[in-house]
């Protein structure tokens, strides 16, 4: 194995993160940073807008950011062995994220928040097994398709439409998979969700769901669509000052329900500490994350897990 590819899982913590710093007002957080007035202008429309008018969710891990992280995941069902490659019902794994969002058009307030913006975003999420001799890629899973994000004051919204498809790793097939009869799960969808926020400076409440659109023919998740995803985040009211940055503590809890895997509730938490400045785009937070139920991937879609470890996240 080559060192560029076995630093693949690294590279968010490498060039994901650029440097804090600006002077653009990020309305994703503009209730955090005090940015919203009286005076804030009539909606005008702009084109290629520099941020959006919803907040990225915390502790969902679907979200289209970049992140890389440590977990110790514990596989919670028989046939372990088929993605542990033979390492037992425990191995170590680091999971990476590479993604974002590109807005097209909005109509903004030109000195505050509230507005309609149309974007597209794209996200690749992948897991290496850390306990096999080449830190083995198992699976990743491509996410693109166009959004539409609404903002009014405390309440904001997101629709999306998109596309998912999965890819099982080379390595994993060449070392494990195939030798062993693993079978792939060849997950290729198109989904529509909804989801719906309220916020505060300290606190958030979010809820929505939504429904797979087509599928592949195996496994076909039309025949059991729906979902839905819930939760909330805090954030301290209170920061550490440095410089002319922050530090604030923050906690997030995400849950989910799918019909395809029975309606099981699973629940994702995370919580650390963000470094921002004041109306800049760029924040880092250095995160505990846990997770129980069926990873939001693929190849580890009907399978139960829990999971702890520490992550690396960044938004920009």
């Amino acid at each position: 194995m080559t060192l560029p590819h076995r630093a693949f899982f690294l590279l968010p913590l490498l060039v994901a993160c650029p440097v804090l710093g600006t002077d653009r007002v990020d309305c994703r957080y503009g209730r955090l940073d005090g940015i919203d007035t009286p005076d804030a202008g009539v909606p005008e429309s702009v084109l290629l807008p520099d941020t959006d008018v919803f907040r990225p969710i915390l502790a969902d891990q679907r979200e289209p950011r970049f992140y890389a992280d440590y977990r110790r995941v514990h596989f919670r069902f028989t046939n372990s062995d088929a993605l542990a490659e033979g390492q037992g019902q425990d191995i170590n794994v680091s999971m990476v994220a590479f993604g974002g969002e590109f807005g097209i058009w909005g109509r903004r307030q030109p000195r505050g928040c509230d507005g309609l913006q149309i974007g597209l975003f794209g996200v690749v999420f992948a897991q290496f097994n850390l306990d096999s001799q080449s830190f083995d890629l198992l699976n990743s899973d491509y996410l693109v398709g166009p959004m539409v994000t609404y903002r009014s004051g405390r309440f904001s919204g997101r629709a999306r439409f998109y596309h998912q498809s999965s890819h099982l790793g080379d390595e994993f097939l060449l070392n494990y998979a195939i030798a062993h009869g693993v079978e792939r799960q060849n997950l290729s969808f198109e989904v529509l969700d909804v989801t719906l926020s309220l916020e505060d400076t300290w606190w958030r409440i979010y809820g929505g769901g939504g429904v797979v659109a087509f599928s592949s023919k195996n496994p076909d998740l039309t025949s059991t669509p729906g979902f839905a995803e819930w939760g909330f985040e805090l954030r301290s009211p209170h920061a550490w000052s440095w410089r002319n940055s922050s530090l604030t503590p923050l906690f997030g809890a995400s849950f989910s329900t799918l019909q395809a895997t029975g309606w099981s509730v699973n629940g994702s938490f995370e919580a650390g500490v963000e470094w921002s400045t004041p109306g800049a785009n760029q924040r880092i937070r250095a995160l505990v994350v846990a997770q129980r139920g069926a990873f939001p991937f693929s190849q580890f879609f009907f399978e139960k897990t829990q999971n702890l470890g520490l992550q690396l996240q960044c938004e920009f």
